[in-house]
């Protein structure tokens, strides 16, 4: 019995050496949450955010402009990669905001408006040298912000999107484009969604 006790008890004290040993990096994690370091797990209705090369390929199309619309902002794909400009962003959920607000982008001039975008009039905001988005997909509704967004362009402006590969978007969108390009599905994969989309740009 004295040897199942002394195995028990350096058992016991083997594992607590080991968790002093652990410590420190639990302590600097826990830490982590009250400096704002550690990574936070965000989810919003219809959020599949824009793979980061993807986002950079999407803001390339535009050129230079020095006024960009980005009417549905998620977490800021495309406003990361987006040129020194002035922007107004456009978010519907409360919580990206908060975190879109936070961030520091001091290559752009943001203005953050916490609307849902179909609700935004171009007499609020002013007209746009350019737009950059990743709309909504469900119910068609990529096709209503594209066409909403549109009228905030200036005359030779240019748009930017992103919509869903279907026959219906093609019909409604493609005779307005001047460029029109099939995304596999595999490149949303790592943001949660397999779908098939178009990258597509309209001149005005």
């Amino acid at each position: 019995m004295s040897h199942r006790l002394h195995t028990l008890r350096m058992d016991n004290d083997e594992k607590g050496y080991r968790m002093a040993e652990m410590r420190p990096r639990f302590d600097s994690l826990g830490a982590r949450h009250a400096t704002g370091e550690a990574p936070r797990a965000v989810s919003a209705y219809q959020l599949f955010q824009t793979p980061p090369t993807l986002a950079a390929r999407l803001v390339a199309l535009l050129g230079t402009p020095a006024r960009v619309l980005e009417p549905s902002a998620g977490l800021g794909r495309l406003l990361d990669v987006l040129p020194p400009c002035e922007c107004v962003a456009v978010e519907v959920a409360p919580q990206l905001c908060e975190i879109l607000y936070r961030w520091n982008r001091p290559n752009i001039r943001m203005t953050l408006l916490q609307r849902d975008f179909l609700t935004v009039a171009p007499l609020e905001t002013g007209l746009f040298d350019a737009v950059a988005m990743n709309p909504p997909f469900h119910l068609r509704s990529d096709i209503a912000h594209i066409e909403h967004a549109l009228t905030f362009l200036k005359p030779g402006g240019r748009l930017a999107a992103l919509c869903l590969d279907t026959e219906h978007r093609e019909r409604a969108l493609r005779h307005r484009c001047a460029t029109w390009e099939k995304i596999p599905a595999g490149a949303f994969a790592g943001e949660g969604t397999r779908v098939a989309c178009i990258m597509l740009t309209i001149q005005t």
